[in-house]
């Protein structure tokens, strides 16, 4: 009985971060329409023991599709195993890297965006590797949740950035 409790809650919590952090990220907005010409967007992804820098760049190889990259920035423990997901507030998600091991500057290729990715998956989840629960059932205290970027977010003239137009 403990047990089916713990899980429950554990469900709860996740849920209940993922809608607040959410809510938080899109002021309860829709996403506004993104600029389908930008070659790329940018945003980091701060979390309490990890740090990323996320972009999406134009794929040169498939037309009208994005490849989402992420450099780790931080990370408390170099070595540590993670996995990459993008969400929704509706509980939708897509596993993109079910593990991946973060090393600061190592970059990272999370896979290809297609816009209905973009437009349905809002919310990128970089959270630690658990092999034994769903990412909706996760309970993991080093994760890192941020906005997607959308081409053309992050993108200001004069900012350092490690891809360019």
């Amino acid at each position: 009985m403990k047990g089916k409790f713990l899980n429950l809650m554990r469900k709860w919590w996740l849920m209940a971060l993922v809608s607040t952090l959410a809510l938080s990220l899109t002021s309860c907005a829709k996403r506004r329409n993104f600029n389908l010409s930008g070659a790329y967007g940018f945003t980091q992804c701060d979390g309490a023991n990890w740090s990323f820098d996320v972009y999406t760049v134009r794929s040169q190889s498939q037309v009208g599709t994005y490849e989402l990259i992420i450099m780790p920035v931080s990370i408390d423990t170099p070595g540590d195993i993670a996995s990459v997901t993008i969400a929704n507030q509706q509980q939708g998600y897509k596993q993109l890297i079910s593990q991946v091991v973060l090393n600061p500057e190592q970059e990272i290729y999370a896979g290809v965006l297609t816009n209905a990715d973009l437009n349905n998956y809002p919310i990128l989840a970089i959270t630690a590797f658990d092999s034994s629960t769903v990412f909706t059932s996760q309970n993991s205290a080093k994760s890192s949740f941020c906005l997607v970027p959308l081409p053309g977010d992050g993108v200001a003239q004069g900012q350092q950035q490690y891809y360019s137009n």
